[in-house]
């Protein structure tokens, strides 16, 4: 009977040993409630830290929101249309040149057939289509060129054709070309202004029947454009060498009817002479009209 009471106790004790530290520990009853505590413990932790870290970043991203919906855009868009704008221009006529008009005008494919053929230079035996405005004075004076607007001096060259010739950049993609100069006061890269004296007018070999002038080019983009859409609108000169010929024929037809007055005048009277002698001398009336006849056909 002992024996088997011992035996009962060793099985128990073996069971007892048997059993893991693990299920001992579960089979606690505060185990359960203690593992929850810690787990929410470390969630809130997590959360609360995540928080800390995302609220810079929250902040920054709303002070930058406005910055993108400011004035930057537009003001993008006014630069670049100052940019293409186009300056106000003027006519490059200064001291001495308040009364230059226009000589030889631009070649519009639009204009009459009359104003197309007067705005063709002729040169060695080829046309060539005027792309500017000569302007020059009926005396064939020089006068002041200045700047058509404010810009910078892209070059200053002598042109075998053309004399000397000015080229200035503006604003909008324009340029202005300045030809048959003389006495050039500017030099490449010179920033001028509006109105500034840069020459004077000469002469030039393509033009050389325009005489003293200017010939003045305005361009966009590369492209000739007719100055008179731009500028006030300029009278026109005729051609000097036309003018000074018409001058020379009016005055000739003066003098020719001044001489023939003046011969007619001293020839009447000489005429007249011997028929108051013979009216004196005869008693018929009517023989010494005669010659007064083929007086007047001689007129």
């Amino acid at each position: 009977m002992n024996n088997n009471n011992e035996n009962k106790n060793l099985q128990d004790n073996a069971q007892e040993t048997n059993k893991s530290p693990k299920s001992s520990f579960f089979a606690k009853r505060w185990t359960f409630p203690v593992i929850y505590l810690a787990a929410s413990v470390l969630i809130v932790g997590l959360m609360y830290a995540k928080s800390q870290n995302a609220a810079p970043y929250d902040v920054k991203k709303t002070t930058e929101t406005p910055k993108v919906a400011g004035p930057a855009v537009p003001s993008t868009d006014t630069d670049a249309t100052a940019a293409n704008a186009a300056p106000t221009f003027q006519w490059p006529v200064g001291e001495g040149g308040a009364d230059a008009a226009v000589s030889m005008d631009f070649y519009r494919d639009d204009a009459s057939e009359e104003d197309k053929a007067a705005s063709i230079i002729s040169y060695d035996n080829s046309f060539i289509a005027n792309q500017g405005v000569n302007l020059g004075l009926k005396n064939d004076a020089s006068f002041t060129v200045v700047s058509a607007a404010k810009g910078t001096v892209l070059s200053v060259s002598e042109d075998p054709l053309m004399g000397q010739t000015i080229e200035i950049q503006h604003e909008g993609g324009y340029t202005t070309y300045y030809a048959s100069l003389t006495s050039v006061d500017v030099q490449k890269g010179a920033q001028v202004l509006a109105g500034q004296p840069i020459a004077k007018t000469g002469n030039n070999r393509l033009e050389k029947d325009e005489k003293n002038h200017l010939h003045f080019e305005l361009r966009k983009d590369g492209k000739p454009v007719d100055p008179n859409t731009v500028l006030p609108k300029k009278p026109k000169l005729d051609n000097a060498k036309t003018t000074h010929t018409d001058s020379e024929q009016s005055a000739a037809t003066t003098s020719t009817d001044a001489q023939e007055k003046a011969s007619s005048t001293s020839t009447a009277p000489a005429e007249k002479k011997p028929d108051a002698a013979t009216n004196s001398k005869m008693p018929a009336p009517a023989t010494p009209a005669a010659p007064s006849a083929p007086a007047e056909k001689t007129e």
